[in-house]
Formats: C-alpha cells, sequence, structure tokens
C-alpha cells in the first residue's frame, strides 16, 4: 500500500496532473472521511498526524486532534451527520486522558517518549475543550479548559511571548494563534487572568509586524523563512482574537497581511508555499496555508461587509480541489498532501491531518457564505466591492 500510493502520487505531481474539481459538498465529505481514516488508524481515538508515503500512518497528535475536534462538529452541523459530532466528542475525551498534570498538553505525537509540556499544542488544544463543552455540557471539558489556559498565563513571559516550552527552543509570532484561543477560552471560564495574558501576546506579535505587513519570527527556525502554513497561524490569531476581544487595531494587524496575500494570489487561486520579509514567494506550494487563508478571507469578508474576500476565498478553494484526490489507495484519497509538488519543503512526503481540517474549513465557510448570499437583501445604492 505504502509503495503504491508514493509511486502514484510521485508520478501524479510530476505529470502535473489534477483532479476536475466537483461540487463544494463532495469535496467536504472526502476530507471529513479522510479524518475519519485518520483517526482509524491510531490505537487511541485521537487523529494519527500524518500518512507518511515512506513510514505509513504516524502515531495520535494530540494538537491538531484538538482544532479537528470543531471541524467535525461544524461538519455534523452543516451535513446532518451524527457520527461525525461521535467521533469530535470521542477525540475531545481521548484529550482528556492525554493532559498532563500541571494542565498543560504534550508537544509531538503519543509515540511512547516521556510527554513534554507545549506552549503552542496546549493551545490549539483549547478549541477542542471549549467547543466540547458547548455541545456536551460536560463540566470535564470546562475544567481541563481552566486548567489548561491558566498554565498557559502562567508560563507566559513578561512581553506577551512564550520562550519556555516551545518548538525549537524559540519564540514564535504564531503563537498569535494561541493568545486567541486564550481569549476564546476566557469567554467561557470568565477569567480575567487568561484574557489578559492573551492581549498581551497579540500586542506582541502586532509589534513584530513589518510596515508591508510581514512578520519577525514567524519561522518555524530562527532566521529562516516563513511558510505560509505559520504565516497564516498568525493572521488568524490577530483576526480572531481581535474579533474576541474588541480590538479592532489587532484585525487590521492581520487584515494588512491578509491583504499582501490576496495581492500576492494568482489568477488561479494559487499562493507561494513561503514568503520571505519582501513577500518574495517560493516556487512549491503548501496546500495548508492556502486552505487557511481561504477561511480568513471569508473570516474577513464577514467582518468587513467586503466581498472582494469571499471571492479570493472562492478562487483558493477551486485551486485546492485539483490537489485532493478521489482516486488512489485509502491513506491519501481525500487527503491533501502538505506541499504540491509533494516533495515540496513543507512536510516533505506526507499527507498532513492538518491540511484537510483546514480545506474542510475552507468548504464549510463557502457553504456558509452562499446560504447567507441567498438570504441577503441587496443594497441598491451601493455596487459590489
Amino acid at each position: 500500500m505504502r509503495l503504491r500510493a508514493l509511486m502514484e502520487t510521485v508520478y501524479r505531481d510530476l505529470r502535473g496532473k489534477e483532479t476536475t474539481p466537483r461540487a463544494d459538498a463532495a469535496h467536504l465529505d472526502a476530507a471529513v472521511e479522510w479524518l475519519y481514516r485518520a483517526q482509524d488508524a491510531t490505537d487511541s481515538d485521537g487523529c494519527a498526524a500524518t500518512y507518511n508515503l515512506v513510514l505509513g500512518w504516524e502515531p495520535a497528535y494530540p494538537e491538531t486532534t484538538g482544532y479537528i475536534v470543531p471541524t467535525l462538529y461544524d461538519y455534523a452541523e452543516t451535513a446532518d451527520e451524527p457520527v461525525a459530532r461521535q467521533r469530535a466528542e470521542r477525540m475531545a475525551r481521548w484529550l482528556l486522558n492525554v493532559q498532563l498534570d500541571s494542565g498543560a498538553f504534550p508537544a509531538g505525537t503519543m509515540d511512547g517518549d516521556p510527554p513534554e509540556a507545549s506552549v503552542f499544542n496546549t493551545g490549539q488544544i483549547l478549541f477542542g475543550l471549549r467547543r466540547a463543552y458547548q455541545e456536551t455540557g460536560d463540566d470535564a471539558f470546562l475544567n481541563a479548559l481552566r486548567r489548561a489556559s491558566e498554565w498557559l498565563a502562567d508560563v507566559q513571559d513578561g512581553d506577551g511571548s512564550w520562550s519556555e516550552h516551545t518548538y525549537n527552543d524559540t519564540v514564535h509570532v504564531y503563537t498569535a494563534r494561541v493568545g486567541w484561543a486564550m481569549a476564546a477560552a476566557s469567554r467561557l471560564t470568565g477569567d480575567d487572568r487568561v484574557e489578559a495574558a492573551a492581549r498581551r501576546n497579540l500586542e506582541w506579535a502586532s509589534a513584530l509586524q513589518r510596515e508591508n505587513g510581514t512578520f519577525r519570527r514567524c519561522a518555524f527556525e530562527p532566521n529562516k523563512t516563513p511558510v505560509l502554513h505559520t504565516i497564516a497561524y498568525t493572521v488568524r490569531g490577530l483576526v480572531e482574537g481581535g474579533s474576541v476581544l474588541n480590538e479592532p487595531s489587532f484585525v487590521e494587524s492581520g487584515r494588512l497581511a491578509a491583504d499582501q496575500l490576496r495581492d500576492q494570489q494568482a489568477a488561479d487561486g494559487s499562493l507561494a508555499g513561503a514568503y520571505d520579509a519582501e513577500w518574495t514567494g517560493a516556487s512549491f506550494r503548501c496546500l495548508t496555508g492556502s486552505a487557511q487563508m481561504a477561511v480568513i478571507w471569508y473570516r474577513l469578508a464577514e467582518l468587513t461587509g467586503d466581498h472582494a474576500y469571499a471571492r479570493a476565498g472562492q478562487t483558493a478553494i477551486q485551486r485546492l480541489k485539483r490537489a485532493q484526490r478521489f482516486d488512489g489507495p485509502g491513506p491519501v484519497a481525500g487527503g491533501l498532501a502538505g506541499s504540491r509538488p509533494v516533495w515540496g519543503r513543507y512536510m516533505w512526503l506526507r499527507y498532513p491531518n492538518w491540511a484537510p481540517k483546514f480545506f474542510a474549513d475552507a468548504l464549510l465557510a463557502t457553504i456558509d457564505d452562499e446560504r447567507s448570499s441567498a438570504t441577503r437583501t441587496p443594497d441598491p445604492t451601493k455596487p459590489e466591492q
């Protein structure tokens, strides 16, 4: 199976072969079904981190399982699919079992090594705990949410960043997505200290933005070019966190970068897989980051009323549809590779679970936009933007 998947995928990318786009619902169903298979591939209720074309399925990954939970709940509501709701709750209850005594959640996958606390991973799991509590009313999720967010506030540096319990032992501006998660969590727990920590983080992140919209400390490693994935993490953290905190300056910071990326978007909807400090793009594509940007553009359309953002999101989705396979071996069908071509530098030769997760989010956003457009009364005094 692995050899067939590897050979078919590499051959497909070498030839530049693409999928003929289908209806949004068909692509959404296929992405979610891939997430189901990734959950079933583990010996737990967590979601496998990736399908590695060389090594096969990787172990369950708490971080991304955490933010897959809201996606499955959203899909369950949109598609009237109880199985998605059941799987989301199973994932969330598994997360309760892997929470550390400190309240933090572990770095990396559950591969048997002694767990180490991770700031970013803990932040992403807040999304799943929060949604599971809202859906079930089970106080176990609220208590876990409170403990995790308090731990994040405890270990935060004075300037709003995190320099400990971080990937590669360095600070990252994309922890803006942690700031957003903490702000949202504080709305449920009522913890003013957590809200204040969220605000400090987003203030710190926005201060790292250059005049042209790019961000310092945005890559996984110091002095490296950030991939679109981490840029989008940063942008969305600022936009959503600013919305939760009612802080327009954070939203505008994220919007500045989103506008620059909209200018970078090619006519066919594609974006580069990485961008340097001057917005010079790399030659490969980061499919995850493209899906994330589609979600962000749809959100900005909602926040600003400027439907040009929604058009950028829809164009990105149409490009992504061509990269999602419906045929081929089960471990790749319905998923998205980390890069296009699959040997690009982001998630080399792997199908990460967060790629179909964000693609599903983007498809759900376009479905919501279409439904709201159908009921929206046009204002004849305003031309379409």
